[in-house]
C-alpha cells in the first residue's frame, strides 16, 4: 500500500507539472479628445469577446474586463489567452459618443504586450424650434434638414428631410451631433404658392445644447 501510494503521488506531481498557466497579454494605451487630441481621463475601456466554451460558438460579445482612464488618459488592462474568435474595444464616457473597434485574435494576441490608442468624438446638441408665426391657410408648409452631419447613433441628428405642414405647425427636438463643428442647416418655406429657401450654420459647443429658432 505504500508503494502504491508514493506511485500515485509521483503520477499526480508529474501530471500537475505539465499544467500551464495560461499566457497573459498587457494591453496598454490612451484615449484622446478627436480634433484637439486632449486627453480623456474617467473613460471607461472595455474589452469584449467572442466566446469558444467546449468547442460551442457564442456570436455575442462578452466583456471580459475593463479599464477607466487616468487623468492623462492612459489605461493598463490585462487578459488571459483564451478560445474566443474575435475582441472588442469599446470606450464610453458621459458626454461623448461610444466607440466601438473589433480587432482579431491574431492581432491582440501576436506579443504579450498590445498597444491600442483610440481618440473619441464630444458630443453637443442641437434643439430646433420651429414655429408657424404667420399662417396662411391650411397648407402652409416647411421642410427642414442637416446637411453635413457626419455621426450617427442613437440620438443623433441625421441628414433626412422633416415636413411640417399646417397653419398651426409647432414643434421642439433635441439630437446630438459631433462638438465644435459648422453644422449647417437648410429649410423651405411654402405659403399662398410661393416657395422661399434658406439656409444658416450651427456652431457646436462640446457638453452644450445650441438652441435655434425657426419662425416662418
Amino acid at each position: 500500500m505504500h508503494k502504491s501510494f508514493i506511485l500515485l503521488f509521483s503520477i499526480l506531481l508529474a501530471f500537475g507539472a505539465c499544467q500551464k498557466d495560461p499566457k497573459t497579454y498587457s494591453i496598454n494605451g490612451n484615449v484622446s479628445k478627436a480634433k484637439t487630441a486632449d486627453q480623456v481621463g474617467g473613460a471607461v475601456v472595455y474589452i469584449d469577446a467572442k466566446m469558444i466554451v467546449d468547442g460551442v460558438y457564442n456570436s455575442n460579445f462578452v466583456n471580459i474586463t475593463r479599464a477607466t482612464t487616468d487623468d492623462q488618459g492612459n489605461f493598463s488592462l490585462s487578459i488571459n489567452e483564451e478560445k474566443v474568435a474575435s475582441y472588442r474595444f469599446r470606450i464610453s464616457k458621459e458626454g461623448y459618443f461610444d466607440y466601438e473597434e473589433e480587432v482579431s485574435v491574431e492581432l491582440l494576441q501576436a506579443e504579450e504586450s498590445f498597444e491600442k490608442n483610440f481618440s473619441i468624438i464630444a458630443e453637443s446638441s442641437i434643439e430646433l424650434r420651429i414655429k408657424n408665426t404667420s399662417p396662411q391657410g391650411l397648407d402652409d408648409e416647411i421642410d427642414y434638414r442637416f446637411e453635413n452631419i457626419e455621426v450617427s447613433g442613437l440620438n443623433c441628428c441625421n441628414n433626412e428631410t422633416t415636413i411640417g405642414i399646417g397653419p398651426s405647425f409647432d414643434t421642439t427636438s433635441s439630437c446630438k451631433v459631433q462638438n465644435d463643428e459648422w453644422i449647417r442647416l437648410s429649410w423651405v418655406v411654402k405659403k399662398n404658392g410661393g416657395q422661399h429657401i434658406y439656409n444658416d450654420s450651427i456652431f457646436s459647443v462640446a457638453g452644450q445644447t445650441i438652441i435655434y429658432h425657426i419662425n416662418y
